[in-house]
């Protein structure tokens, strides 16, 4: 199910591709001025906070004065988004009344729309006060998309909330009422994108976090045949800001992998091929935040047999996991992953696991079935949960099925796990991030650039949409 981040994600995709905002806060408000016109109301009082959200709440109040309703709006905060100063100027010339300490008793229903999805924290005056009279005296509440304060220890209460463009998971009837969904316009294909607004899933590193807060992620890659895969994968991870990571390789590369990168912890796990260990158990069980698993471990026995005990181990101790390459071959030993597992086959593995076409409808189903979130990487990368799609139209380059591209991913992706960012959200932002840095590798060399560019490119990707935002 949606959360509430999926729609300031979607917010934030629909600003980068220029669509018409004003258009879906239109929709917004109108859609909340119909449900008050079905409670029968006749004095209504409109309580509009500062950002988008007051912005829908104005256009509601504007909408059912034109039709004749007795509408009074309470200004909590000054405007601040340029929408919703757009809407508090288009109220006053509608003549609209506003008042600064109302009888909320005095209405038949009054409108939350004072803070929408963004709040994380617990309101603080002069939303804490209004809430309160609010709770205390209000008839009939009606909130804006979500009841202002949803989760935390202050909330409106509202009677009847009207959410839009699809059902958040944070809500349900006890801290929103009646929920009622309002297409307000967006795409189809703008509801599915990955795009700079998956960014918004990712944190900054609290100002008192301390070494091992901000992830730690243990990797299970390579093999004698195949030495580079570990390299790039935990080298993609160590790009998304992870505090620390633990290689489990066998013993005969590892003069490569150190040679290669002195910003890991490499640890042994079997001389040419991966073994489960009992230091693997011990760092998996008591220090790892997240697990990523498979780049060039290789098609064996050895190797099959110890990813089996890696993936039975993290799910038992449900820890978050990232799947690719050889270690694929293990899925079929599961039938539930309780949606804590990533698995990112490209088209080719997804037909050979599964045995069915790479088609989106067969990639939700095997999604849903397994509970498990599949990034299943082509000419247009396709991320889902069974439930939610995500698509990647735009941010990669044709040119990345050269060798090594889809390690970086599955390391960006277990990096962003160890970070503390759920599966679906990791799966489409590590698609976005990797196929972005991919993208202007190959605008900057053309096809002549080497796989190891890409990683040098990742933080080019964050200054331009992360630090931006």
């Amino acid at each position: 199910m949606y959360k509430m981040l999926d729609a300031r994600i979607l917010d934030k995709n629909a600003e980068y591709l220029g669509l018409n905002l004003e258009k879906f806060m239109d929709n917004a408000g109108i859609a909340v001025a119909n449900t008050v016109l079905s409670m029968n109301a006749d004095k209504i009082l409109v309580v509009c906070g500062s950002g988008n959200n007051g912005g829908d709440g104005y256009v509601s109040a504007i909408h059912l004065k034109k039709i004749g309703k007795k509408v009074d709006i309470l200004k909590v905060k000054e405007p601040k988004s340029p929408l919703c100063i757009k809407k508090y100027n288009d109220a006053i010339s509608n003549n609209i009344n506003f008042v600064e300490d109302p009888d909320f008793s005095q209405y038949d229903v009054i409108v939350d729309a004072m803070l929408g999805i963004g709040i994380s924290k617990t309101p603080e005056e002069p939303y804490k006060t209004i809430i309160e009279k609010m709770n205390r005296y209000g008839k009939k509440i009606v909130s804006v998309d979500v009841p202002t304060g949803i989760g935390t220890s202050l909330q409106v209460n509202p009677h009847i909330t009207v959410t839009m463009q699809f059902m958040k998971e944070e809500m349900n009837k006890e801290n929103s009422g009646e929920i009622i969904v309002a297409d307000v316009g967006f795409p189809k294909e703008v509801i599915e994108m990955i795009g700079p607004g998956d960014f918004l899933a990712y944190e900054e590193n609290a100002s008192s976090s301390h070494k091992g807060e901000n992830g730690v992620l243990i990797a299970i890659a390579g093999s004698i045949e195949y030495y580079g895969a570990p390299i790039y994968m935990v080298k993609g991870a160590l790009r998304t800001g992870v505090d620390l990571v633990f290689l489990f390789s066998p013993s005969k590369i590892h003069n490569y992998i150190s040679s290669a990168t002195y910003d890991i912890i490499l640890r042994k796990s079997g001389e040419n091929y991966i073994e489960y260990t009992n230091e693997m158990d011990d760092l998996i069980t008591n220090k790892s935040t997240a697990i990523s698993l498979g780049c060039g471990i290789g098609k064996n026995e050895k190797s099959l047999e110890s990813s089996i005990k890696i993936i039975e181990r993290a799910l038992k101790i449900k820890k978050p996991i990232v799947i690719d390459a050889d270690a694929l071959y293990a899925v079929s030993n599961f039938d539930d992953f309780s949606r804590n597992a990533v698995i990112t086959p490209h088209r080719g593995e997804f037909k050979k696991l599964f045995s069915l076409d790479p088609d989106e409808n067969n990639v939700v189903k095997v999604a849903k079935k397994y509970s498990l979130v599949i990034l299943l990487k082509g000419p247009i990368d396709i991320v889902t949960d069974g439930e939610i799609i995500k698509k990647n139209r735009e941010f990669h380059h044709p040119s990345m099925t050269r060798g090594g591209t889809g390690d970086i991913l599955t390391g960006v992706v277990g990096g962003l796990l160890s970070r503390g960012i759920d599966p679906l959200h990791s799966a489409s932002l590590g698609s976005f991030i990797s196929g972005s840095a991919g993208k202007i590798t190959y605008e900057e060399k053309g096809n002549s650039y080497y796989t190891s560019e890409i990683l040098k490119n990742i933080p080019k990707i964050f200054k331009k949409y992360y630090n931006n935002f």
